[in-house]
């Protein structure tokens, strides 16, 4: 799953730079503008008013005043969006929460007092200031070159992505930092491009509201301060990016709208918060939003954000962990009731504005300072983890936990963040500012924590997410092997490579296999994306302690950074920082530019520079001219792991590709060299030839390459080449040990191999990883194959229909045939959702053998005989009516099946109480006969009794009881047609008990007698199959009564012979609950001890756990008509509330029955098929994480793409694939690849959330791309290239969901969000 990115805010040192020396010697000083300690004037002023008019500073309520000299151009004028939307408010707030005036309090110094340096420090000091601010001009000039007025620079290819509304985020993000580094030139020349940024329009169509916020209202702020005001068109825009974002807040409890559609709100639409967005996101806009009101003296805009803080106030103490709020929030009501909780990603500014929050308001309110201290108890108790390391270390690290749901089980998960490093810097702030110095220890015991990160890996640098083992007590002493069996038990390799090894053998392989270093349990995440937020907390403890080492760290973690990210054209991120050679991905956050260099180059500036008590408030009429520091973070852990090294792809191109031909021609030759590589290896086929799946190719050429240096046949090595579960592990991946190579020489043959591995032109050289070898595909031939062959193969892309012939070298003999028995319902009884789970499972497995070439036939064995029909039958002479029957006959044949239910039931509990009396009574040694007698009369005046002789005049062949028998049948055929018609449901042929011939199970009877299987047991016919000690297990199988009546297994054994020798199948699949495990069980067996061993072994019984809470007899059946319905209602009810996009759907209703069938199938596909779920109306609507709607969003998202592109299929087909380098094209490719593997996996795992998982894992994938691959807007050639990417994961999609037997969607008018569990394939 991608998650959504987060920056703290260019409000940073504001924070903490403006009040530390607050009244220090200037108690009487009212709230005024931060300025420096030398030019403190006093002031008598007790309010916040207007500030004057000042030479070097243009009016900030209006611009009758000319501009400065250093302000290029004239004032800039409110944009039309903003006043459109203003126009259209309908939730106006009627009195605005004014900004607290008065006395600022006292606030303690921060900053260390520094003495006065020697020579060669300062010689030292400046040569790394001047390396940091030369890497800063490094890629301020590469994002001139390459990528001037764009959002983001494309490091490697020197190209652009448009990530934030196309704006200009790195530029306006980076302008602090322009001026900080005294580059002035290159500041104004960006002021000048400011002026021409048009924020009525965007590439986008819904606005994320807190990235907005950081990078353009944050970065115009902070660059507007930190200049002391001499450039008004820096506010100016801020007021314009501060006005289109109070649009956000329109809403009916005044809770922002963080994914915006700005567009219908221009149009006025009603619109309301989400009901599930991240705290992060909601509760991150306090100090822009605040700062806004304080220059513009427009109190609105601190009113919106205290409305907000109020409510995470008032609920604080009320969540599931008392003091932290969890990552979720309902907006849309103000609560709070999801159980996770963390100070990283999707949480994390949350808590770090709380102090900067009650610096920035001059500690007027004590609020924030409340909800802070109130904070960090659960945080210290919870959060925050001691882990063991080898040297011992006195070290922290913030990780996450989740509650149960009665709030008394906390179960931590010790996974750091790269991103939780800011908690450092945060708690030294707020040790300080609130005197609560036993904090700083906490604080050190942090920064220390993420600086040993970086120390322990090849790189120097931090991955992105990690593992830690955490100490078991004070002393927390260093214990190996309980870090290896921590190692073992997170790795996801298959378990038959550890057969016989100890859990410290098997911690010792996985930790030299996965490269993971003493101290760490898992590297989850192995990326660094040029984040700053450990640097950040260097510097801050640095500027708080002054102690040097924090220098010489910051040093050495800028030096490893430099080292290999580092480009030709600036700096990039890359994809595994546990690796010698990490490859670069080519992407450049904003963040880097205007928050991690400015952090090196902080720390290595003379203590004075931007010292945090050199900036005091003072109080006279002037601005707050604030010195700000950009301590924006992103909460998006980075998952795509850019797997090509760009020199060696662009000499690829050139040589191997282009060739100075057309594209098509290109591609020709391309093909035809891959076809080459699907020839037999060594004679055998590939199961799945290339015409199926393309990483067949990459198979057979891997293994013709291999097979000379390992000295192993080609076949050997073919079969063992497996698809890996993420791609930092490579696209296919070779166990060595599995070549049965001692375990012993494993290692040095994987090395010898890999290094010994011919060039290829298909894939990268190998990467050996202890015993294992990765192969990774070279992106661009990878990227030719994999588009052409889905939007050629469309429907059948992933199928292989060779798979299903009897003879792939002889098609003429036909394929092979299977029948999927499935769904199975009693007749005369409303389909309810007990019988979902075999229905859907049934239709998905029948669609899958499909897919795979078999013959299926889908039948369903209708309970259709028995003593419960004689039951019904019995009713309908009490309680029938003709007219209910006609109008409605399943529900009227339900109703009185309740009915007699109710007779029956007591008349059963009386029996059984008399039993139990006459066994007491018997083992007293009394007489018994009245007993009996009575048991006997009741028994012959029950209604069972009555329910088991209509039963029997029925097997007698009784006219006039099969006729109401048939009519009943029909009538619920007729019904159950429409019903499966709704979940994509046909059938073949409908059986039942019924169609089983008396002759066919006496035939069968008699052969069990014969052949000695059978014996009688007091007047029954039974098979004992205890007396093989094999079959022990299986019990005693009663196959006739006393009365001479069928049973289920007599009938299913004489209806599997008669399949076979109707059928002539080749398999049989049996989609029955597990309670039915003995049952089939016993059939098999019974039907190999008759002499049908050749059935027996083509029979299989596809089991699975039970939806709990049903209960027919009872009359409290969930009807699955009724949930379609409530859930297509809810469906229909969420598309309304979109009424623009709701009025381009065609078929509303349809679209949201579908969107409900859809809800319902695939929640019960979510978990492995043997698990029992409870059934919850609540659980199917929920739009949270991973659903079925989410599903159907992503296809029809895809399919608006593709609308608006106005593309043709041929157009499509001409695109110059070399144009997609990106990464997020690279891996999305890559997963595409893998769907035919992924269909051929399945028909091993049948399980649904085989394809299921798959789906999710590609469709975050699709989420996390949208921003940086562009479509619209794009240019011509790159706008086809994308397109025609896009079209092969809409295809691929399409095909998922249609062999899971849904229906997608091509419009919707609802959004899903993401799941906040990260899913990501990298």
């Amino acid at each position: 799953m991608f998650l959504p990115r987060r920056k703290s805010t260019v409000l940073a040192l504001a924070c903490f730079i403006a009040i530390s020396m607050w009244y220090f010697n200037y108690l009487e000083h009212p709230l005024g503008s931060l300025v420096p300690y030398a030019q403190q004037q006093s002031s008598s002023s007790q309010s916040l008013e207007p500030p004057p008019k000042t030479p070097a500073q243009a009016p900030i309520n209006g611009h009758e005043e000319k501009a400065s000299q250093d302000s290029p151009g004239p004032p800039v004028e409110t944009s039309p969006v903003t006043q459109s939307i203003k126009a259209s408010e309908r939730y106006p707030v009627d009195s605005f929460i004014p900004i607290p005036a008065g006395t600022p309090i006292t606030i303690q110094k921060i900053q260390h007092t520094f003495g006065t340096e020697t020579q060669g420090e300062k010689i030292e000091r400046e040569k790394r200031l001047d390396a940091v601010k030369q890497s800063f001009v490094h890629s301020w000039e590469g994002y001139k070159k390459y990528a001037w007025k764009k959002d983001e620079l494309a490091p490697v290819r020197g190209g652009h992505s448009t990530t934030f509304g196309g704006w200009g985020a790195t530029l306006v993000d980076s302008l602090d930092t322009l001026w900080m580094l005294g580059l002035k030139e290159d500041f104004e020349q960006a002021i000048r491009v400011v002026r021409e940024i048009d924020f009525s329009t965007a590439r986008i169509d819904t606005l994320n509201i807190f990235e907005t916020t950081i990078r353009y209202l944050g970065g115009f702020l902070g660059a507007y301060d930190l200049s002391d005001g001499k450039y008004p068109v820096l506010l100016d825009k801020a007021k314009e990016v501060g006005e289109l974002l109070y649009g956000a807040f329109d809403t009916p409890n005044r809770m922002p709208v963080t994914r915006w559609d700005w567009e219908e709100a221009k149009k006025g639409a009603k619109q309301e918060a989400s009901e599930g967005c991240l705290i992060a996101e909601i509760g991150s806009l306090t100090l822009e939003f605040t700062r806004l009101a304080q220059l513009t003296r427009d109190a609105k805009f601190f009113d919106a954000i205290q409305r907000i803080t109020d409510v995470l106030d008032e609920q604080q103490n009320k969540t599931a962990l008392p003091g932290l709020w969890p990552v979720i929030m309902d907006a849309k009501r103000a609560k709070f009731t999801d159980v996770g909780f963390t100070l990283g990603g999707m949480a994390d500014s949350t808590y770090e504005y709380l102090p900067k929050e009650h610096m920035l308001l001059g500690g007027l309110t004590k609020q924030y300072q409340k909800m802070y201290e109130a904070a960090m108890i659960p945080i210290k108790k919870h959060i925050f983890f001691r882990p063991m390391t080898p040297q011992n270390d006195d070290i922290l690290v913030s990780s996450g936990v989740r509650v149960n749901e009665n709030a008394d089980v906390i179960v931590p998960d010790f996974k750091g963040q790269h991103l939780g490093c800011f908690t450092g810097g945060m708690v030294g702030i707020g040790a300080k500012i609130f005197n609560r110095t036993e904090d700083m220890k906490t604080a050190r015991q942090l920064v220390d924590g993420c600086i040993w990160a970086y120390n322990h890996t090849q790189t120097g640098i931090m991955p992105e997410i990690f593992n830690m083992v955490p100490c078991k007590d004070d002393e927390c002493k260093w214990d190996e092997g309980r870090w290896l069996k921590a190692v073992g038990i997170r790795t996801d390799k298959i378990e038959r490579i550890f057969e016989g090894m100890t859990d410290e053998q098997k911690g010792k392989w996985v930790a030299e296999d996965q490269r993971i270093p003493q101290g760490f349990s898992a590297i989850s995440d192995r990326t660094y994306i040029l984040r700053p937020e450990a640097i950040e907390s260097v510097f801050i403890f640095y500027r708080i302690t002054g102690e040097k080492k924090y220098q010489d760290s910051a040093w050495q973690m800028f030096e490893a950074i430099e080292k290999y990210t580092r480009t030709d054209i600036a700096n990039a991120a890359i994809n595994d920082v546990t690796a010698a050679a990490p490859l670069q991905d080519d992407r450049m956050e904003s963040f880097w530019l205007a928050e991690t260099l400015k952090y090196f180059y902080a720390i290595f500036a003379a203590p004075e520079v931007l010292s945090l008590d050199d900036y005091v408030l003072r109080g006279d009429k002037a601005s707050i001219a604030l010195a700000l520091f950009s301590i924006r973070k992103v909460t998006k852990s980075s998952l795509q792991n850019q797997l090509l090294s760009h020199n060696r792809l662009m000499v690829y191109f050139s040589s191997k590709l282009r060739l100075n031909l057309p594209l098509l021609q290109t591609f020709s030759i391309q093909r035809r060299f891959l076809i080459m590589a699907t020839k037999s290896v060594d004679g055998h086929k590939p199961e799945a030839q290339e015409a199926s799946n393309p990483v067949d190719i990459y198979r057979s050429h891997i293994s013709k390459l291999l097979s000379p240096v390992a000295g192993k046949p080609a076949k050997d090595i073919y079969d063992r080449l497996s698809w890996t579960q993420t791609f930092d592990k490579g696209d296919l991946g070779l166990a060595v040990p599995s070549l049965r190579i001692p375990p012993k020489e494993a290692s040095n043959k994987a090395a010898e191999w890999g290094a010994n591995f011919p060039d290829s032109d298909l894939v990268e050289k190998p990467v050996v990883a202890g015993t294992f070898i990765q192969f990774f595909f070279k992106p661009q031939p990878l990227m030719n194959l994999i588009i052409p062959s889905i939007l050629k193969k469309k429907t059948i892309y992933g199928t292989n229909s060779k798979l299903g012939l009897r003879n792939e070298i002889a098609p003429s003999e036909g394929k092979k045939r299977i029948i999927v028995e499935f769904s199975s319902p009693n007749i005369a009884k409303p389909f309810h959702a007990g019988h979902l789970r075999s229905t859907i499972i049934g239709g998905f497995l029948a669609n899958l053998y499909e897919a795979a070439g078999w013959d299926v036939i889908r039948m369903n064995y209708l309970g259709d005989w028995g003593r419960q029909f004689g039951l019904l039958a019995y009713a309908y002479e009490l309680y029938g009516d003709e007219g209910k029957l006609q109008k409605d006959p399943i529900g009227h044949l339900f109703d009185i099946y309740v009915e007699i239910n109710k007779i029956s039931k007591p008349e059963e509990d009386e029996i059984k109480e008399k039993k139990q009396e006459l066994e007491q009574a018997s083992a007293d040694g009394k007489d018994v006969a009245q007993i009996e007698s009575e048991i006997e009369v009741l028994e012959s005046k029950s209604v069972n009794e009555k329910a088991r002789q209509y039963f029997k005049r029925m097997e007698d062949g009784d006219q006039a009881a099969l006729d109401t028998w048939k009519r009943f049948r029909d009538l619920s055929i007729e019904r159950y047609k429409k019903t499966y018609s709704r979940l994509n449901i046909h059938y073949d042929y409908y059986s039942g008990e019924s169609q089983v011939e008396i002759e066919r199970m006496d035939r069968a009877a008699k052969k069990l007698e014969e052949s000695g299987v059978s014996e009688d047991s007091k007047g029954a016919v039974i098979v004992d199959l205890t007396k093989n000690p094999k079959t022990k297990k299986l019990g005693k199988a009663l196959v006739r009564k006393k009365d001479g009546s069928s049973l289920y297994l007599t009938r299913d054994i004489g209806e599997a012979v008669k399949r076979y020798e109707l059928y002539k199948f080749d398999k049989m699949i049996y989609v029955v609950a597990s309670q039915q495990d003995l049952h089939l069980a016993q059939l098999f067996k019974i039907l190999e001890l008759m002499g049908h061993q050749d059935i027996a072994e083509k029979c299989q019984h596809i089991n699975f756990g039970m939806v709990l809470g049903m209960s027919t007899r009872k009359g409290t059946v969930k009807f699955l008509d009724d949930i379609l319905r409530d859930v297509g209602d809810k469906m229909h009810e969420v598309m309304q509330k979109n009424q623009a996009k709701y009025e381009q759907v065609e078929d509303p209703v349809r679209t949201a029955d579908t969107l409900g069938i859809t809800a319902v199938m695939v929640q019960d596909m979510t978990g492995k098929r043997i698990n029992n779920y409870e059934f919850s109306l609540e659980r199917m609507t929920s739009f949270e994480g991973d659903t079925g709607p989410y599903l159907q969003y992503a296809h029809a998202r895809l399919c608006s793409i593709t609308r608006k592109a106005g593309l043709t299929a041929e157009e499509l087909g001409t695109a110059d694939l070399s144009l997609l380098p990106e990464s997020h094209a690279i891996n999305l490719a890559r997963a595409l690849s893998s769907w035919p593997d992924v269909v051929q996996n399945t028909l091993k795992t049948q399980e649904p959330v085989t394809v299921l998982s798959y789906l999710y894992k590609m469709t975050h994938m699709l989420s996390s791309s949208y921003d940086v691959l562009k479509v619209v807007g794009s240019e011509p050639e790159i706008k086809k290239a994308r397109m025609a990417l896009y079209e092969a994961a809409r295809q691929v999609l399409n095909n998922g969901m249609k062999l899971l037997g849904l229906s997608p969607v091509e419009r919707l008018a609802i959004g899903c969000k993401l799941s906040v569990t990260d899913a990501s394939w990298q």
